[in-house]
C-alpha cells in the first residue's frame, strides 16, 4: 500500500514539473506584454509617435518615390497689358513765332505752310496734342456762327481750320485757332483722317520769330480758294452744332 502511495507521488511529481516549468515560461512573457501596454513613463511616450505625425510621416512616405505627384502652388492670373499705342506718323509742328505750319509724314517734312495763330488776348495754347475730332464743315457758336471748314479740333475749342481772311495768314489774327489756306486745310484734314487721331501729333510751341518766307498774302490759288469759298453757301450740320459751343475761330 505504502509502495502505491509512494509511486503515485512520484508520478505526480514527474508530470507536474514540466507543467510548472512551462507555466513558468510563459507567464513573464505574458508579464512582459501587459507590462508594456500598460507602460505610462516618460520614456514610452517617447518612444511611440503622436497621430499627428505618424499621419505626416505616412504621407511623406507616399510622396516619396512614388507616381503620386503634390498640388502644384497657385498661380496668381495678371491682367493681360494693354496694347502699346500705335506709332507717330504724322506731326503737325506748329511754330507761333514765324507763323508757319510744318507737317511732318513718316519723318519727313512734306508741307510747310502760313499760318495766323490767336492774337492778342487769344492766345493759342501750347504743348503737345492729339487730334480729338474732326468737323469738314463747322461754325462757331461763340463767334457770331464764323465757319470753320475742315477744323480738326487738338485742345478744347482750338482747331486747325480753313479761312476766307488769306490775306493775314502769315500773322496772329484768329481767336486762338490756328487758320489755313482753304486748300491747305482740306489737305490737312484728309492726311489726319488718313493717319488717324492716334499716330498724329500736334505741336505747338512759340518757336522763332523770323518772317516767314511766304508773303503774307497768299499765292494766287490761295486767293481763288478763299473767293470760292466766300460765294459759296454753308450748312450748319446737326452733328456740328452738337459740339462744344466754345469753338473758337
Amino acid at each position: 500500500m505504502r509502495s502505491f502511495v509512494g509511486s503515485a507521488a512520484l508520478a505526480a511529481m514527474l508530470v507536474g514539473g514540466p507543467l510548472a516549468a512551462q507555466e513558468a515560461v510563459e507567464r513573464p512573457v505574458v508579464a512582459t506584454v501587459e507590462s508594456l501596454a500598460d507602460d505610462t513613463s516618460p520614456k514610452a511616450e517617447a518612444a511611440s509617435p503622436k497621430p499627428d505625425e505618424a499621419a505626416s510621416a505616412v504621407r511623406s512616405a507616399a510622396g516619396i518615390g512614388s507616381d503620386v505627384a503634390a498640388a502644384p502652388p497657385a498661380v496668381m492670373e495678371l491682367a493681360p497689358l494693354p496694347p502699346p499705342p500705335p506709332p507717330i506718323t504724322l506731326v503737325l509742328n506748329t511754330d507761333l513765332g514765324s507763323q508757319r505750319l510744318t507737317v511732318i509724314e513718316n519723318g519727313k517734312a512734306k508741307y510747310m505752310w502760313p499760318i495766323s495763330s490767336g492774337r492778342r488776348s487769344f492766345a493759342t495754347a501750347t504743348g503737345t496734342f492729339h487730334p480729338q475730332w474732326a468737323s469738314k464743315m463747322h461754325f462757331s457758336r461763340q463767334y457770331e456762327f464764323a465757319p470753320m471748314p475742315h477744323a480738326v479740333f487738338f485742345h478744347r475749342g482750338m482747331a486747325f481750320h480753313g479761312t476766307s481772311s488769306v490775306g493775314l495768314l502769315g500773322q496772329p489774327a484768329s481767336h486762338g485757332c490756328v487758320r489755313l489756306a482753304p486748300g491747305n486745310a482740306a489737305l490737312l484734314f484728309k492726311l489726319v483722317h488718313k493717319h488717324g487721331y492716334a499716330s498724329t501729333k500736334v505741336i505747338v510751341h512759340n518757336g522763332s520769330r523770323r518772317e516767314p518766307a511766304v508773303a503774307r498774302r497768299g499765292s494766287r490759288g490761295e486767293l481763288a480758294s478763299a473767293r470760292a469759298a466766300q460765294r459759296g453757301s454753308y450748312r450748319v450740320s446737326r452733328a456740328s452744332t452738337r459740339r462744344s459751343s466754345s469753338s473758337t475761330d
